[in-house]
């Protein structure tokens, strides 16, 4: 009997520990868009300046156009060895006039995106056509003898 209570006050703090342990951690990155920061780039004409004093630098900004800043926000949820969980997943894209002036602005969400399936023909992957260290040897000095 005695072994028995000695034992759960060893068991109960090590599953204690051990479900305490597993906790979910949420991870934020990037960008967070305040209301209030929106409210205020709605109802007044900031500037490039003005943008980056209130948002801080944007996460990119557009290959083509220097006029095209974008702000982007990742929430997630990681538990343990469970899959990682986007929570929140939102785009600011704010656009600029020829005066350095925001034009428009625009949220995309996670509604706004669509999920893209990539298929490679067999031809082009197979995992079966690894190329062992001798034939990559080999294959040196044929291509070598192949050159002009």
């Amino acid at each position: 009997m005695k072994i028995m209570k000695k034992s759960i006050f060893v068991i109960i703090p090590l599953f204690l520990i051990t479900f305490f342990s597993c906790q979910p951690r949420i991870t934020k990155h990037g960008n967070f868009l305040n209301p209030k920061n929106i409210e205020l780039i709605k109802k007044t004409k900031l500037s490039k300046s003005e943008v980056v004093e209130i948002f801080g630098q944007p996460t990119l900004k557009s290959t083509f156009s220097d006029n095209v800043w974008y702000y982007i926000t990742l929430v997630q949820h990681e538990k343990a060895y469970f899959e990682v969980k986007n929570l929140e997943n939102n785009i600011l894209a704010v656009t600029f006039d020829e005066n350095q002036l925001v034009k428009k602005y625009k949220i995309f969400t996670e509604d706004d995106t669509s999920e893209i399936n990539i298929s490679y023909p067999k031809e082009a992957y197979n995992q079966n056509s690894e190329i062992t260290l001798i034939q990559e040897f080999f294959s040196i000095f044929t291509r070598k003898l192949d050159a002009p």
